[in-house]
């Protein structure tokens, strides 16, 4: 059975331990979980987690931007699990739950997933983060390009 749930305190620990791997930067595994734990960022927006058999398999932070504007960030799925679909799928699930909301993403890996979602690439502006790209959800919204968002 596949659920989607809001994390609580309890969660967050094997929330941040998925993206070690892949953000931990060369630090411990202790000084990463308590840079994670100590994140303003992180304490900004509210943890999701996709729940499958009753193990947590991925999960995903969302940021309220503005009214109907939302911010995701932190994608991770445990590292024995990715290529499954799970995050596809939790990624579904949250868009599917506000489908009136605009979503954004900065995205720093390989767009191919959020684009077979329905994200498109916010091309040719000034990009904040080196190496990211900006993109949005759903295809149809009048973007403001005086405003957009900074989350990072």
């Amino acid at each position: 059975m596949k659920k989607l749930i809001k994390a609580t305190p309890s969660d967050l620990d094997s929330i941040y331990s998925m993206g070690y791997d892949v953000w931990g930067e060369g630090e411990t595994y202790k000084d990463y979980l308590e840079a994670c734990r100590s994140s303003v960022k992180y304490k900004k927006g509210t943890w999701y987690i996709l729940s499958v058999d009753g193990e947590v398999v991925s999960s995903c932070i969302l940021y309220d931007l503005s009214a109907n504007t939302l911010g995701i960030g932190s994608l991770a799925t445990i590292s024995e699990k990715r290529g499954l679909g799970y995050a596809t799928l939790l990624l579904n699930e949250i868009l599917n739950q506000k489908k009136d909301d605009l979503y954004f993403l900065w995205c720093d890996i390989e767009t191919t997933l959020y684009e077979s979602i329905g994200f498109t690439m916010l091309e040719n502006i000034n990009k904040k983060h080196q190496g990211s790209t900006l993109m949005y959800y759903p295809s149809n919204y009048k973007i403001d390009f005086d405003n957009l968002p900074n989350y990072f």
